[in-house]
């Protein structure tokens, strides 16, 4: 028997569910198509072809999420928190405090799903709604990496002479910058930045 909940029914959250599904899926499939280099590259994903790949209405989409552009900001951090948690685990193989950060920056600037966050980023724009779901997921990405630095830290003995907290917020929005440098085809990319430099621990 379904029950109900302060967000509706629980058909109404498995729907809700699968539409995120849907759309992290096609974000992949069009990653995929970026990193190979195919001529679909920065194809945007329309809400006909979400709510196809959702078996769902397309105004079942706007009832759910409210706008598009939500529902791809909510599936691309999505794609990336989950990409996190492999980065993690890389980072917990280093042997070496350098060697740990630079393994986060060649993770974090590899993870497709990176660029999929940058570009949903961009799509904020204005909209105060937007902006204010942005700042929420970035708490939490902020939170979830600070907590992992703290792990790390504690777990090798190492020291973080910035403080955790600023060593993740200064990290990821290097890996951001320059993912948006590299996605806008400006010369002098992230294989020129010192992304690892920013993170202190020693």
């Amino acid at each position: 028997m379904a029950t109900t909940d302060g967000t509706g029914t629980t058909r109404g959250a498995a729907t809700r569910a699968r539409i995120l599904a849907a759309t992290a899926g096609l974000l992949s499939a069009g990653a995929a198509g970026d990193a190979a280099g195919a001529s679909t590259a920065r194809h945007a994903v329309t809400v006909s072809e979400i709510a196809r790949a959702a078996g769902v209405y397309p105004n079942q989409i706007t009832h759910h999420y409210g706008s598009k552009d939500r529902l791809v900001l909510d599936a691309a951090f999505a794609l990336f928190l989950r990409d996190t948690t492999r980065l993690q685990a890389a980072g917990r193989r280093a042997g070496s405090a350098d060697a740990f950060r630079q393994v986060l920056a060649r993770t974090a600037l590899a993870m497709p799903s990176t660029l999929l966050v940058v570009r949903a980023l961009a799509a904020a724009g204005d909209d105060d709604a937007q902006r204010e779901r942005v700042r929420l997921l970035l708490a939490v990405l902020f939170r979830q990496s600070e907590r992992y630095l703290e792990r790390v830290v504690a777990e090798h003995g190492w020291t973080s002479p910035s403080g955790v907290g600023r060593d993740s917020r200064t990290f990821w929005s290097a890996v951001f910058g320059a993912t948006l440098l590299a996605d806008a085809g400006v010369t002098g990319g992230p294989s020129d930045l010192d992304l690892a430099g920013t993170v202190s621990i020693r």
